[in-house]
């Protein structure tokens, strides 16, 4: 149970991508004050994570509906994962988000960014989505690890929380380029996930 836990909470740190995105979300929030800061931040995660479980068990039934096998899922999410870290190495995610944070700032309005990009692409993204469908997924033989999962998944969240909520004093302390560092260093370790998903599933599929 330990060993799922800390490669759910690993997974999931690495693809929400806080660090990725704490000057994103500061940019976003700059003029607002600590308080509604904060706020934005709870709501923007507690969103984050409906929408994560709400995909992670409709996403996993309609899969199965459509006959997807457990080691086709493993084989398509690693490949997923492979190419939002490959992304992430090479800063195009960066240009993305960019794009999205000036068109947010373009008509911000608090209560809208809570949403659209903070809750969703920031938090629960393509490569969040796809890694928590693949965790469920990994277990559906064991619906006890599922709750591990989700324990993980919320751990991820609280730091995830705790950093967009401190941003603005860990910036003032950490230059950008030590979080730019980091988050390719992450991007790197989930590349490996990546590649061992694709592997086990390729060497379930034929019996290897």
């Amino acid at each position: 149970m330990l060993k799922t836990f800390i490669n759910s909470f690993v997974l999931f740190f690495i693809t929400i991508d806080t660090i990725g995105n704490l000057p994103f979300f500061l940019s976003l929030t700059e003029d607002a004050k600590f308080k509604k800061r904060t706020q934005i931040a709870i709501k923007s995660t507690i969103i984050a994570f409906f929408i994560l479980i709400a995909f992670a068990y409709i996403g996993r039934y309609l899969l199965e509906a459509l006959g997807v096998t457990l080691d086709s899922l493993k084989i398509a999410g690693g490949i997923i994962l492979m190419f939002i870290a490959i992304d992430i190495l090479f800063e195009k995610r960066k240009i993305r988000r960019e794009k999205k944070v000036e068109e947010a700032l373009d008509e911000k309005s608090y209560d809208e960014i809570v949403v659209f990009p903070i809750a969703i692409p920031f938090i629960a993204g393509p490569a969040t989505l796809a890694t928590i469908i693949l965790l469920v997924g990994n277990y559906a033989n064991f619906p006890e690890s599922h709750v591990v999962v989700i324990i993980a998944l919320i751990a991820a969240l609280i730091v995830s929380l705790i950093l967009m909520i401190g941003g603005s004093y860990i910036v003032k302390f950490l230059p950008k380029q030590f979080l730019h560092t980091t988050a390719r260093v992450m991007a790197f370790i989930l590349a490996a996930l990546a590649t061992q998903f694709i592997i086990d599933g390729i060497k379930a599929s034929f019996n290897i």
